[in-house]
C-alpha cells in the first residue's frame, strides 16, 4: 500500500471525513488527490494532517511498514546466525551482490560486504582485511549523520575491521548517541554495539578500552523492564572482570547471565553467548 492509501485507511478508522481535515493549510482537493495516488503531498502538510488525527510520524511510518513488510537482509542476519542456516546466508549474499551489480546501489554493496564476511567466517574461510573492508571503513568515517541502517551495518561489521578502527568509531558514536535516546530501536542497537565492543576489546587484550565501554553501558541507566539488555550487560561485565583478574566473581556473573537466558527459553541465544564465554576462557590457556 502507498502512503496515500495508508493515510486514507487511518482517516476512515478515526472517523474523519476529508472535509473535516481540510483547512487553510491543506485543501480538500490536495487530500483527495493524495489518497487517490494522483499527487504527492509535502512533508509539512502530511505532519499537519497527522497531528489532527493524533498520529505521530513514527507511528505513521510504523503502520506503513506493517502494510508493506519487507525485511532488510541485515535484519535477517542475527536469526540466520542463531539458526546457523548457511544456505540462507549464502543466498542473501548473492542477492545483495546481484542488486548492486544491477543498480550500483551503494547500500546493497555495503550490505553484501558485511554478509559475505559473516558467511566466510561461518564456513571457516579466510577473512582477511581487503579492499572491500577498506571501502566499508571509509564509509563509516565519511558518515556524519548515522541512521538505523548505519548502526546495524557497523554492529555487524566491527568484528572484521581493525580493532583500533572499531574502537575509534564506537567512541565517536557514543558521543552522538543522545540523538537516538528517543528512538527505542536505534538505542537498543547502540547498546548492542557497545556490548560487542567489550567482547572485541577482550579478544584483543584491550582491557582499558573494554573497561571504558563497560562504564558507558552502566551510564545508560536502563529501566528494570530492559531485562534482556541487563542480562547481556551482566554477561559482558562478567567477562571483563574475569579478564581483569577477578576471575571467580567474573565467571559467576557471566554464568548467571547464561542461566537467565536458558531459563527464559532463549536456547540459541544462550548457545551463542556460551561460545563467547568459552572463546575468552580458552584464550587464557
Amino acid at each position: 500500500m502507498s502512503f496515500g492509501e495508508i493515510f486514507r485507511e487511518i482517516r476512515l478508522s478515526r472517523g474523519y471525513s476529508i472535509e473535516s481535515l481540510a483547512d487553510e493549510v491543506v485543501s480538500k482537493s490536495t487530500i483527495s488527490r493524495f489518497e487517490r495516488l494522483e499527487s504527492d503531498i509535502t512533508f509539512e502538510k502530511l505532519i499537519h494532517l497527522l497531528e489532527k488525527l493524533k498520529i505521530s510520524m513514527n507511528e505513521f511510518f510504523y503502520l506503513s511498514m506493517k502494510k508493506n513488510p519487507k525485511t532488510h537482509a541485515l535484519e535477517l542476519l542475527p536469526k540466520v546466525i542463531l539458526s546457523n542456516d548457511l544456505e540462507i546466508l549464502k543466498q542473501l549474499v548473492e542477492d545483495e551482490w546481484k542488486k548492486y551489480n544491477n543498480t550500483t546501489d551503494l547500500y546493497a554493496k555495503l550490505t553484501a560486504i558485511v554478509l559475505e564476511k559473516h558467511y566466510k567466517n561461518l564456513t571457516e574461510k579466510n577473512v582477511d582485511y581487503d579492499d572491500h573492508l577498506t571501502f566499508l571503513t571509509d564509509y563509516f568515517f565519511r558518515c556524519d549523520l548515522w541512521t538505523q541502517f548505519d548502526l546495524v551495518l557497523f554492529g555487524n561489521a566491527m568484528g572484521y575491521i581493525p580493532v583500533e578502527t572499531s574502537i575509534v568509531i564506537s567512541k565517536e558514536l557514543v558521543k552522538k548517541s543522545e540523538r537516538f535516546y528517543k528512538n527505542r530501536q536505534s538505542f537498543e542497537t547502540i547498546i548492542n554495539i557497545i556490548e560487542n565492543m567489550v567482547f572485541v576489546c577482550l579478544k584483543h587484550q584491550r582491557l582499558s578500552d573494554a573497561g571504558e565501554f563497560i562504564k558507558i553501558l552502566e551510564n545508560f541507566h536502563l529501566d528494570e523492564s530492559d531485562l534482556l539488555e541487563r542480562v547481556i550487560i551482566k554477561f559482558f561485565k562478567g567477562l571483563y572482570l574475569s579478564e581483569k583478574g577477578e576471575r571467580k566473581r567474573g565467571e559467576k556473573m557471566a554464568k548467571e547471565a547464561l542461566l537467565a537466558m536458558k531459563l527464559a527459553g532463549s536456547i540459541n541465544l544462550e548457545r551463542v553467548y556460551r561460545e563467547y564465554f568459552n572463546e575468552i576462557a580458552h584464550s587464557k590457556e
